[in-house]
């Protein structure tokens, strides 16, 4: 294997790269976690894991398939290890970081699906508006359903995740600010004019705008 494959992937149609081995990473800390006896930290990174499988069945570009499995990792591990008691700021950076990974990764997927135009479809000023808008509102929503998630689960599953009104409304301003530094990075990678599927190794020398 060479130092371009090792880095781009496409190591087998099972595991093409890293990104991968990160997946099942967070996948067997949720095995491990529900064999221990520890049904929430288990819940949360079966969810946080499903969701990077979903993302790599979209066929994500590198760059935002990684970003949002770095993010479900950073979260889920965070919770499950302990960081946001050992570290005091970490539960602001995540806060910021995740909605600055995941929204731009969610506006992709819709895009993908026909609910809202490709990054590379037209190249008017607003078009441009339209995907900082929409990302935007989609970062925003992710971090509104983790309060939500979190309210529910020390209800349902005996977890400490929600500390009160202050911090979640200070996590609901993490998110948002995370948020528009995520809906401007798309907006520049669709000004440059990169698409929105994973490019091929040797096949394709840019991303490609369809499947």
């Amino acid at each position: 294997m060479d130092v371009r494959r090792l880095v781009l992937g496409d190591w087998s149609p099972l595991i093409r790269d890293g990104i991968d081995v990160l997946r099942l990473v967070i996948l067997g800390g949720a095995v491990a976690y529900a064999l221990a006896g520890r049904p929430g930290a288990a819940s949360l990174l079966a969810g946080l894991g499903a969701v990077t499988l979903l993302a790599r069945l979209v066929n994500l570009p590198r760059v935002y398939d990684l970003s949002l499995t770095l993010g479900m990792a950073l979260q889920g591990f965070g919770e499950t290890l302990g960081l946001y008691d050992q570290f005091v700021r970490f539960d602001d950076l995540v806060h910021f970081t995740l909605p600055m990974l995941t929204a731009p990764v969610v506006y992709i997927a819709l895009a993908r699906l026909d609910v809202v135009p490709d990054p590379r479809d037209e190249t008017h000023l607003r078009h441009y508006v339209g995907i900082g808008v929409v990302t935007l509102a989609l970062g925003i929503s992710i971090g509104a359903l983790w309060e939500i998630y979190e309210w529910r689960s020390d209800a349902w599953l005996g977890t400490a995740l929600s500390e009160g009104n202050d911090d979640t409304n200070g996590d609901l301003v993490r998110d948002t600010l995370g948020s528009l530094v995520g809906a401007g990075l798309l907006v520049a990678w669709a000004r440059l004019g990169w698409g929105s599927v994973r490019r091929i190794p040797g096949v394709n020398t840019h991303e490609e705008v369809s499947a």
